[in-house]
């Protein structure tokens, strides 16, 4: 809600997606960015392994890529390659903005 507030279009992919979801919805709808959240510590790996996968299939470098979530930090973030860490939503849709060098 915070993004489409802030005038992003939003594709939610929903929960629990395997890497092959992203990267389809990367191909249809060719994003500017993809974010992620994890509500676990034991999610929070499949991050960093879709960013390589992102990387593996050589579209990395046609998305930024934002996380967030209760047990994601900074730190982490930047561990492993993520273009911008958010601490909830607002922050979110506000790293968006930087992101893109959208005036929304």
């Amino acid at each position: 809600m915070m993004m489409e507030g802030a005038g992003f279009e939003v594709i939610n992919l929903g929960i629990d997606n395997p890497v092959e979801n992203y990267l389809d919805a990367i191909e249809e709808h060719n994003p500017d960015i993809v974010g992620m959240s994890a509500l676990l510590t034991t999610t929070m790996r499949a991050m960093g392994d879709t960013i390589k996968a992102f990387e593996e299939a050589g579209v990395r470098d046609r998305v930024k890529v934002m996380i967030g979530g209760a047990p994601v930090t900074q730190s982490f973030a930047d561990k492993i390659g993520a273009d911008a860490y958010a601490p909830d939503a607002a922050a979110a849709a506000d790293k968006a903005k930087q992101l893109t060098g959208a005036k929304r």
